[in-house]
């Protein structure tokens, strides 16, 4: 990855401590690296500047036995972001034979999965995957990381590191690593100098690193090692850095392992709700989870169960399914005895089906029931419905009952969900409870819903007679034809947004209701409401609980006395070291970060995000944790009396001093700190913030759509701003929304605000009512 900063320079220095950014105000030219983004993996060799060589390339004689000793002792690191998609690639290399592999910490991330592959001699293959059991040793500052991993089939050969001390200037050196997604490659260069960056040493190097680099041994002609490809300069192609061995060194001395199960906690089920069976990778996000991999069981089965007793009847439970994969099946799972039995219903191949599984192979499985149903959707959400009463089964989709059983076979057990063969199936909405039906539409409603949208009638199907005489003017035919085709798109397209705006229109009423309330846990919820705009499925309810359930962990370790000091020690140990939340550095700008349960799954998030957890979290152990709005850096304040010490969560809880903090104001907003950046922000500034920042993702990304959904809550979350109702206009009407357009236009002229130009205003709606 590149992390490249802002020609401003200010808005990505925000997210850094004060100690790092002196790094970065000094190196402004240069960038991190730590592995490669998608448009640099499909760039050409040829592109690739100075003298870089692969494994097949005519390698000079003088490095082929350099090179064929490093080699077997290189590994490639491949990166998960936040959306479980391949972030990146870095190096790595074996310093123990045993299974210690030394990277950089920015290749492996923090708490990112991660995986480890072996060098291939056949570069166009892949190596073998290690199997990655505990971090071993991190350092953030140094940029270091030490994986400890299962040594494989073969043996794994460890480097020499070096003992002499910092190579001098002028010594020729080799780097090993995978620039721009070329595996296995070595470019030749020498040590051009040694210089001291934040108080430690740097090896500045005089050739060309690349993406791709990071992580990968520096080695000396002898074969050992003096240093790892750390940062490139965005200055000159030939110029890179690299952190000396000794650091390296240091760190092999203080190991902290962490097993990759504590490591990796992006969006990992909760094993206190659910019991995953039979293998495959379960994960939960924002309300939705999903089955990767395959199964363990036969035919590819894998189960997650609730770990709840549901003996009560009647009883209903459902779920909404989508299926990647229509030969595939997956669905509700209920009467289950934790292993082999249950009962079964789930869409397969595009059939609705119910099955007795009495055993672990197709042989002890008897399919009770297996339908069409014209109200099943392949490809889409559909709504899986059980219920259970009066010794029978009853099976919904979409509402609609589809199968009916008296079967007894298995009459108690647990619920849950399953999957089947190579499907990858996502969940969402899954519920328990005895009546889960869809309240009927009224009747007021239905009316409306045909005024907006009448019935569409099927095409008839013409005869031969009929055909033959369209025939005749086939070329009028064909284009009043596909005219109406594309009016029936563009209705169907109006009527996605409609069904957006309903939806999105509930969750704004939700906000402003939390809004109005005076419940405590007001901001944490209306900022979970703020992400519910982007993922309507989020389970708002169970983070809540989910927030209550880490604040009794913390209570637990405190002792009772414990005065405020020894609370949020606590709370920062809880949070930082324990849990590994950390500020979204990798991927800063992506909107996971400003969404708050995706904070809490993936433990990473902005400065603002990461804040209101900490606020939230502090308030339940008796804190008062308050909100700052420095200029381009949120950070939380611990008040306790008349002290206010400030804290930047975004950086592992690091405590800053008002001269940080006027440092901070100076860097970011170029005047002198003032005595209101110290204020706590109300609800209303803090939200209102969180909003702006997914507002600037969107203008960014020219996203119109979202944008107006973001600017839809800063209206209900400031509802008489003049400017954002003015802004929200100007959306509504550049999306074609003319009649709610209209609407703000005339709350503007009707409140006359300040600061609003109302000839404007009068000209917009002028323009507007024209008939067109």
């Amino acid at each position: 990855m590149l992390v490249i900063l802002p020609p401003a320079g200010v808005s990505a220095l925000s997210h850094h401590s004060p100690r790092r950014r002196s790094i970065l105000l000094l190196l402004f030219a240069f960038v991190f690296f730590s592995s490669v983004h998608n448009h640099a993996l499909s760039q050409d060799a040829a592109d690739l500047p100075g003298k870089t060589v692969d494994s097949d390339a005519d390698v000079a004689p003088a490095i082929r036995p350099v090179s064929d000793s490093i080699r077997p002792s290189m590994v490639t690191i491949r990166v998960e972001g936040r959306d479980r998609d391949q972030r990146g690639i870095g190096a790595g290399f074996v310093i123990d034979s045993d299974g210690l592999i030394a990277t950089n910490s920015h290749v492996i991330g923090e708490g990112r999965a991660f995986t480890v592959e072996r060098y291939a001699e056949d570069s166009t293959k892949t190596g073998e995957k290690l199997q990655v059991i505990a971090v071993e040793a991190s350092d953030r500052n140094a940029d270091l990381a030490i994986i400890r991993v299962r040594p494989g089939k073969d043996p794994l050969p460890a480097l020499t590191l070096s003992t002499e001390p910092m190579a001098d200037q002028g010594t020729r050196v080799l780097a090993f690593g995978n620039p721009l997604g070329l595996r296995d490659s070595v470019v030749e260069g020498i040590v051009s100098a040694v210089r001291e960056i934040d108080g430690q040493p740097y090896l500045q190097l005089a050739m060309p690193t690349q993406p791709g680099n990071s992580g990968g041994p520096l080695v000396k002609f002898d074969g050992s090692v003096v240093g790892i490809v750390n940062m490139k300069s965005a200055i000159d192609d030939n110029l890179g850095f690299a952190i000396p061995v000794e650091r390296l060194r240091d760190l092999m001395q203080s190991t902290n392992p962490i097993t990759i199960d504590r490591w990796v906690r992006m969006g990992t089920i909760d094993p206190s709700v659910w019991m995953p069976l039979m293998g495959a990778q379960w994960v939960q996000r924002g309300g939705m989870i999903s089955a990767r991999g395959q199964g363990a069981g036969f035919g590819g089965r894998a189960l997650v169960i609730r770990n709840e007793d549901t003996d009560q009847r009647p009883l209903e439970i459902a779920v909404d399914v989508r299926l990647n994969d229509p030969s595939g099946a997956a669905g509700l799972v209920f009467h289950s005895d934790g292993q082999d039995k249950h009962y079964g219903f789930y869409p397969s191949a595009g059939k609705l089906r119910l099955t007795c599984f009495k055993g672990p192979s197709v042989y002890s499985w008897e399919i009770l029931d297996e339908v069409e149903s014209s109200d099943f959707v392949p490809g889409q959400w559909n709504r899986l419905r059980v219920r259970l009463a009066d010794e029978r089964i009853e099976c919904y989709v979409n509402d609609a009952l589809v199968i009916q059983s008296a079967d007894q076979q298995l009459t108690s057990g647990r619920v849950g969900l399953a999957k089947f063969r190579g499907t990858e199936p996502d969940f969402k909405a899954f519920r328990i409870g005895t009546d889960l039906s869809d309240a009927p539409i009224a009747d007021e409603t239905l009316r409306m819903l045909a005024d907006i949208s009448p019935p569409i009638q099927p095409a008839v199907t013409p005869d031969s007679e009929q055909l033959a005489q369209l025939a005749q003017a086939s070329d009028a035919v064909n284009r009043t034809l596909r005219q109406r085709a594309a009016e029936l798109r563009r209705n169907a397209e109006a009527l996605e947004k409609l069904a957006g705006d309903v939806q999105q229109e509930k969750t704004l009423d939700q906000l402003s209701a939390v809004l109005q309330s005076e419940d405590p846990d007001r901001l944490v919820r209306a900022t979970l409401v703020i992400a519910k705009l982007d993922n309507p499925e989020i389970d708002i309810d169970a983070y809540q609980q989910q927030f209550e359930s880490m604040a009794g962990e913390i209570r637990g370790e405190l002792a009772e006395d414990a005065d405020d000091e020894a609370k949020r020690q606590a709370l920062d140990r809880y949070l930082f070291v324990e849990n590994g939340f950390h500020g979204g550095r990798a991927e800063y700008y992506h909107v996971a970060n400003s969404h708050l349960n995706r904070v809490i799954d993936d433990r990473e998030g902005l400065p603002i995000t990461l804040s209101i957890l900490y606020m939230d979290l502090g308030r339940r152990l008796g804190l008062d944790i308050q909100g700052i709005g420095l200029p381009g850096h949120f950070v939380a304040a611990h008040v306790s009396g008349d002290d206010q010490q400030l804290i930047d969560v975004f950086d592992g809880g690091e405590l800053l001093s008002r001269d940080d903090a006027r440092n901070m104001v100076r860097q970011f907003a170029r005047r002198d700190l003032q005595e209101d950046d110290l204020r706590a922000q109300t609800d209303t500034e803090i939200l209102t913030r969180v909003l702006s920042n997914l507002m600037g993702i969107a203008t960014r990304s020219e996203d119109v759509e979202s944008m107006l959904r973001y600017i839809e809550a800063i209206v209900h979350v400031n509802p008489d701003a003049a400017d954002y109702r003015m802004m929200r206009a100007q959306l509504r009407a550049m999306t074609q929304r003319t009649s709610r357009a209209l609407e703000d236009l005339q709350w503007l002229l009707d409140h006359e605000p300040p600061g609003i130009d109302l000839f404007r205003v009068q000209r917009m709606i002028d323009a507007l009512d024209e008939p067109r």
